[in-house]
């Protein structure tokens, strides 16, 4: 807090936000528009160990710290935070089933059917020592904030099975610029000194090509041919690769863009975290006053002297006793509707009243509701670009917008068929496991939809891959 001690005006900095108390004025300062645009600049030339030539990485905002920024961002407004884990829950569902396709042998009907355990006891296993309900949970906040999210795929020693997937933050992952001789994005870079400039912690990985990851690896491993050198990869060192898994959008080549950044371009954000720094300001330093209350110097002396009091530390004790009465019986959810009963005299000379006592309520100019239809509408625009009903995560802005049981849950299956591009993308990691560990080509990996049931049917919900009810 600073203070102007020319003017006595009290200046009290809220981040983005200021209150002027001497003036009673909100000052917005922020503007989020210029921090999501990316302009592709790359790093300095950066010597990596194992890699022969220097490589750029390319920058993500203009310091290269875009994504802790947008971290920061994400929790300082309650909407957005509220939509980010609504979105991110949708997106795990009930957790990835393990499936087969089979094909029944009368109908020629292709139907999934879910597999135990026992069934599949190396699927399950893998799934089990990689914690890979962590994993997806990681991909799915990454996807839901940047549409960006990486897995690191280790494979064994002495052989081509995968032999770990792990999540790597998308916070601290940059890619590097193309390679022009080859056309692609070939590495991915890891660090946490990234807004420093120069890190020196980077741990470099191959980047799989984002177009065909699973072939691309098969080349890399010399499973398949390479059609740039119509040869098979004979010498394969790598023991670790990089898979991006990320949602595209266009004209973004190095990095996606997410749509529901368009809060912050629209100006949108910045009103609605606005609003409560306002009311903060207001409860901080507006005095808001109920009653005047005038009390004549001569009912002291008559309260005096009915009580024989004539000590003045005894004077100060009684009136400050009265004081504390008057307080409590003004206030309180129990004293409403009291009456007070005060005596007066007429001064019949002078031709005006002699009120002992006035209580005298004071009309203030904030009512406590400030601002209140436009939280309303900013809390509607921000959910409707980030993709979420208000009325299905519980917030219903404004007096009777509440829906029907019967439209919440049509709203919550229709945002789970939303939710099918990023549901593909965590379970693309298990396809390549199950191409290079050799699983049943008939197993299949699905995150299920679930389906609430209406009254008549029960109260509970179901599991349904597509149309089929599992």
């Amino acid at each position: 807090m600073t203070k102007n001690t020319q003017n006595t005006n009290e200046v009290f900095d809220f981040n983005t936000t200021a209150y002027l108390a001497g003036a009673k004025a909100i000052v917005v300062m922020g503007d989020s528009k210029d921090m999501v645009g990316d302009a592709n600049t790359p790093t300095d030339d950066i010597t990596i160990k194992g890699i022969k030539e220097q490589v750029k990485f390319v920058k993500r905002g203009t310091n290269n710290n875009l994504p802790a920024e947008m971290m920061d961002k994400v929790y300082a407004n309650v909407t957005v935070a509220s939509n980010i884990e609504f979105n991110a829950k949708m997106a795990y569902g009930d957790g990835i089933m393990v499936m087969k396709k089979v094909k029944d042998a009368t109908t020629g009907v292709v139907r999934f059917e879910e597999q135990l355990a026992s069934e599949q006891p190396d699927i399950f296993k893998f799934l089990e020592d990689n914690n890979y309900v962590n994993a997806v949970q990681e991909w799915c906040n990454d996807l839901s904030v940047f549409y960006d999210s990486y897995a690191e795929i280790i494979l064994e020693a002495g052989s081509n099975k995968v032999a770990s997937i792990q999540p790597c933050e998308t916070i601290n992952s940059r890619v590097s610029l193309v390679n022009p001789l080859t056309g692609k994005i070939e590495y991915h870079g890891f660090s946490t000194q990234w807004k420093q400039g120069s890190p020196t912690d980077i741990v470099a990985t191959p980047l799989l090509d984002r177009r065909i990851p699973i072939l691309d690896l098969k080349r890399k491993l010399g499973i398949e041919i390479d059609p740039t050198t119509m040869k098979k990869a004979t010498a394969v060192k790598d023991k670790r690769f990089m898979m991006s898994l990320c949602l595209p959008t266009p004209g973004r080549y190095y990095n996606g863009k997410p749509y529901w950044w368009s809060i912050f371009e629209s100006g949108w954000y910045d009103f609605a975290c606005a609003i409560p720094t306002f009311k903060k300001a207001l409860l901080k330093n507006q005095m808001t006053l109920k009653y005047h209350i005038k009390i004549s110097e001569q009912f002291w002396n008559k309260l005096f002297k009915n009580e024989n009091i004539t000590d003045d530390k005894k004077r100060l004790s009684r009136k400050q006793k009265f004081l504390t009465d008057l307080n409590s019986f003004l206030s309180g959810e129990e004293n409403a509707g009291k009456s007070f009963v005060s005596h007066f005299e007429y001064d019949k000379v002078k031709g005006f009243e002699m009120n002992d006592i006035v209580i005298e309520p004071i009309s203030s100019f904030f009512k406590g509701g400030e601002y209140i239809e436009d939280s309303e509408e900013v809390t509607s625009i921000l959910c409707y670009a980030m993709g979420v009903h208000p009325s299905v995560v519980g917030a219903v802005p404004g007096k009777g917008k509440s829906i029907s049981g019967t439209e919440a849950r049509e709203l919550f299956i229709i945002k789970q068929a939303m939710m099918k591009p990023i549901r593909d993308l965590l379970v693309l990691p298990l396809y390549i496991v199950k191409a290079l560990n050799g699983w049943d080509p008939d197993i299949h990996f699905v995150i299920p939809n679930i389906m609430l049931t209406t009254l008549d049917q029960g109260t509970g919900a179901v599991k349904s891959v597509g149309n089929q009810k599992v």
